[in-house]
């Protein structure tokens, strides 16, 4: 009994709870930039750091409702002035699959995002991709995992601001893309309503899976934990890319409020 209620956690620690904790942390990053911009320059900064990551973050919330077999009503890539990106759907509640869609729809955005940074990597960064695979076979020993993740991704941003495989205006615009993308790949408040949905139901298959493993015994559950393991390493590393950008424009807008308030300071003071 003792291997099922362990497998059971660590099924949904390992899944959804490793790639939920990823996009709160984004969407950590997302709201603490809004707020240092202000109101007046939110759409200026939505402008520099959305023109290509809003689009694909409702693009993800589409496809997976077309996935399953969710009806989408209404879509809009772009906020505009009758309101913010959105993609509405409707489904059949007693579809036991598209009620379990609903989980899988909140983290579209997410999924389609880390499938674009990739892409990214492949087309302009090839020798850092190969890096990151390589990283990603040999997940770290749990009792090192943080500061191994870190040395990890010092190296896949070192790959980035250093190889030349592509010329350095290929370069540039990889990593706009890469900037515009990292403050959406993330998990909103509207997205974890959705999710809920679905949960219950993602709750129950998981401990069909555990109740299987407990069954098969002690060698099976430590060959399950191995590779769910395996996949949280993997996310939690992707993650750790997407972060590192979302981070450099938060910085980058701590630093521009210092500067705002330190010419307001003094040429406030000369009036």
């Amino acid at each position: 009994m003792s291997i099922f209620f362990l497998c059971f956690f660590q099924i949904l620690l390992y899944t959804l709870g490793v790639i939920i904790a990823c996009g709160l942390a984004v969407e950590l990053c997302y709201q603490l930039c809004f707020s240092l911009m202000g109101r007046r320059a939110t759409r200026v900064f939505w402008l520099v750091t959305g023109w290509l990551g809003t689009p694909i973050h409702e693009l993800g919330h589409a496809i997976t409702c077309l996935l399953f077999c969710h009806r989408i009503e209404y879509v809009r890539l772009w906020p505009t002035r009758q309101g913010n990106a959105m993609v509405e759907h409707s489904y059949n509640r007693r579809n036991p699959y598209a009620v379990f869609g609903n989980v899988w729809i909140a983290l579209g955005p997410i999924l389609a995002g880390l499938a674009v940074m990739v892409g990214i990597l492949a087309l302009v960064y090839p020798s850092t991709l190969e890096l990151l695979w390589q990283s990603l076979s040999s997940p770290s020993q749990l009792n090192a995992v943080g500061s191994d993740l870190l040395a990890r991704v010092g190296r896949l941003i070192k790959g980035i601001c250093f190889e030349q495989t592509l010329p350095i205006g290929w370069r540039i615009v990889a990593l706009c893309a890469m900037l515009s993308m990292a403050l959406h790949v993330r998990l909103s408040v509207a997205d974890i309503k959705g999710m809920l949905r679905g949960v219950p139901l993602y709750a129950c298959l998981s401990a069909i899976v555990a109740a299987v493993v407990a069954m098969l015994g002690e060698s099976a559950h430590h060959a399950t934990v191995e590779i769910l393991r395996r996949l949280a390493w993997a996310i939690a590393l992707l993650f750790s890319l997407i972060m590192i950008f979302a981070l450099a424009l938060l910085a980058i807008l701590i630093v521009w409020r210092i500067l705002l308030s330190v010419l307001s300071f003094f040429f406030g003071n000369r009036r």
